[in-house]
């Protein structure tokens, strides 16, 4: 009878000492925190994102002014080069 107890005992002490080291709640509460403040953030990463959109665009629309105006096929341009462009 004492060995029964005795291994219930172990048994009882390491499910706790697994509960302490991987507590399944509280691995709960940290993934809805992270997912929370994902969530929050993903407004802050779309405007970035889309700023960045639009920077890349004005700079693409920039080089192809700067091609246009060195084009020799071009009325006004292909003679203006400047050497900073």
């Amino acid at each position: 009878m004492l060995a029964v107890l005795n291994k219930f005992q172990n048994f009882y002490r390491l499910s706790l000492s697994y509960l302490y080291k991987n507590n399944p709640f509280k691995m709960f509460l940290n993934t809805i925190l992270v997912n929370w403040t994902e969530l929050v953030s993903q407004n802050k990463k779309l405007k970035i994102a889309t700023y960045r959109v639009n920077h890349l665009k004005y700079r693409l629309y920039q080089m192809e002014q700067l091609i246009e105006q060195g084009n020799p096929y071009n009325i006004a341009g292909g003679k203006k080069l400047d050497k900073m462009q």
